[in-house]
């Protein structure tokens, strides 16, 4: 999905999904492009991982903020629902204690995405991603 085939609002908020996931992913992985589960350890390829995402993507206000969202094996995002205790436990380990509690906060605001807002997003995580792999050397 290119940045420029968001025609409308589904396939701008598809395109910003899909070039956070892959920031994520890639954020997350090791120069070898091996990420380990936020919540179970697992290490898979990043191809082979979720963008697992502590407070549900239904929340606006938290669907594309970073420390809500680590790489997550299948079976815990979707399987396991997300295993939401154990990455809550991780994220205030990994950013500091109360992170979790503040993301939970910051869900409760309404906040709705036009398609330019969604094309902003995807812009920006695209770039992130490419940057992101041509300093690990990881290929997209």
């Amino acid at each position: 999905m290119g940045l420029n085939r968001s025609k409308n609002l589904k396939t701008a908020k598809a395109t910003a999904d899909q070039w956070f996931s892959k920031y994520v992913r890639l954020r997350d992985s090791d120069p070898l492009g091996v990420c380990t589960c936020i919540t179970c350890g697992t290490k898979k390829h990043w191809k082979e991982m979720d963008a697992g995402h502590f407070i549900s993507r239904r929340y606006n206000a938290t669907r594309y903020e970073s420390k809500n969202c680590h790489a997550q094996c299948q079976k815990c995002n979707k399987y396991n629902s997300g295993e939401q205790y154990k990455h809550a436990i991780a994220i205030d380990h990994m950013y500091g204690e109360g992170t979790a509690g503040y993301l939970l906060d910051m869900s409760k605001d309404i906040k709705q995405f036009k398609k330019n807002n969604y094309m902003e997003i995807a812009q920006h995580y695209a770039n992130e991603a490419k940057e992101i792999s041509q300093q690990k050397g990881i290929q997209l």
